[in-house]
């Protein structure tokens, strides 16, 4: 079976700095796979490589068997039509009101009528629990767990087959954490989606995952079914869901003086 995503010694450096260092990974059709690993590990670079946002430096990523590193615009804007992200801080826009951030794309890609696309945007408001109410409001007058809820709508609005989700529950208390993850497993579940999260916390790639993979030092280390990562032999892994300040992951604590 040909994977949805099939990356192979995936590189991608800023300068001198190596972010991506060999990436070796599958993502198949109707799967979500979670991505974990420290801040500043490479995880949103990576994501960034996927949609096409930064060019990876060398290495191979397909999408459906088909070679993407070297597409042209053209064929990256196609290929997104097809693909919807939530955003890390979910990213509304600020002069729109909810129900037109949700209908964006339907509106300004797909040159929907409003009327049409204010009613799509409501059914997707309604199955991320938001009633009509909300609709005109704006970002501001919302609060962060609903603003992430409209993201979510804005992500599924076009019926996308790949959903992608940067830190799906960054900055949420753990009751709105819980609803963010269980609204995304049944997103994916309906629309038959393959899914591909990044996130640093262990309660949401559990609940969403399928599958797990571990990015440390530039390069996958561990990936496996969500429910055997508690108990792998691997010892980067074990101290990052464990959250422990000793183990091999060094972390760099020591202040720096300022001369």
């Amino acid at each position: 079976m040909t994977p949805k995503f099939s990356l192979k010694n995936l590189h991608k450096s800023f300068g001198h700095k190596h972010v991506l260092q060999g990436i070796n990974l599958e993502i198949f059709t109707g799967e979500s796979m979670v991505i974990i690993g420290g801040s500043g590990t490479g995880k949103s670079v990576l994501l960034k490589c996927l949609l096409g946002l930064i060019p990876a430096d060398s290495g191979s990523l397909k999408m459906d068997g088909q070679e993407i590193l070297k597409e042209s615009m053209a064929q990256n804007e196609a290929r997104l039509q097809d693909i919807g992200v939530l955003f890390q801080g979910s990213a509304l826009f600020d002069s729109l009101s909810v129900w037109e951030n949700v209908a964006f794309r339907l509106i300004y890609a797909q040159q929907m009528s409003r009327k049409q696309a204010k009613l799509i945007a409501l059914q997707k408001l309604a199955a991320v629990g938001l009633s009509e109410s909300v609709a005109n409001l704006s970002p501001a007058e919302i609060s962060g767990g609903m603003q992430r809820r409209v993201a979510l709508a804005r992500a599924i609005a076009t019926q996308p087959h790949v959903l992608f989700f940067d830190e799906p529950t960054a900055g949420l208390d753990p009751i709105f954490s819980s609803v963010i993850n269980d609204l995304i497993r049944g997103c994916v579940k309906e629309l038959g989606a393959t899914a591909l999260t990044i996130t640093h916390d262990m309660k949401s790639a559990r609940a969403v995952g399928d599958r797990i993979a571990m990015l440390y030092d530039g390069k996958i280390i561990w990936c496996g079914p969500a429910n055997e990562i508690d108990t792998c032999d691997n010892p980067y892994v074990q101290q990052f869901i464990h959250g422990s300040a000793t183990g091999p992951i060094h972390l760099e604590t020591e202040l720096q003086h300022v001369a």
